[in-house]
């Protein structure tokens, strides 16, 4: 079962390696993992996907809840949250872009961050089963055409909880 962990810390040296390092001693494999600091610079948010039955995340939880630098600790219900994913996708192409790309951008929603003769980024936020369909659709597009994937960067879910 996929599970989102919502940790609030405070930033300092090495915490994400005693919080991960609780996960992998329990057997949970991380999937996604997503850091920043927040609004106040000596706070982090750390959001983690990671696959696992009932018991073993609550074992986490309140493990994770016991560390000096931890703040907050949550297990997010990805109905009840709101989970955001951003790739960036570089297609390339050994003569000139037809439309197809720029179209599909344009039906996902997604950016045209760069453009050359040969090359186009694409950016696009959304949830993991979108960006899933939008990268589908780009390889479907660039199969049988002289168009490629070269690069693909993916971040982790970053998920907040909904309401109050």
């Amino acid at each position: 079962m996929k599970h989102i962990v919502s940790v609030v810390v405070y930033n300092n040296p090495s915490v994400l390696a005693r919080i991960s390092g609780l996960f992998g001693r329990r057997g949970f494999n991380i999937d996604s993992l997503s850091v920043a600091t927040t609004d106040d610079p000596k706070i982090s948010r750390i959001t983690i996907t990671a696959q696992g039955d009932e018991n073993t995340l609550d074992q986490i939880v309140k493990q994770t809840f016991k560390l000096e630098e931890t703040i907050n600790v949550t297990a997010l219900k990805e109905e009840d949250s709101v989970c955001r994913e951003l790739i960036l996708v570089k297609v390339v192409t050994e003569s000139s872009f037809d439309n197809g790309i720029v179209q599909l951008a344009d039906e996902f929603g997604a950016l045209i961050l760069d453009i050359t003769a040969k090359s186009m980024i694409l950016e696009l936020t959304g949830t993991s089963h979108k960006i899933d369909k939008f990268m589908d659709a780009v390889m479907a597009l660039c199969k049988g055409k002289d168009m490629r994937v070269k690069n693909v960067c993916r971040t982790g879910i970053t998920a907040i909880d909904r309401g109050v």
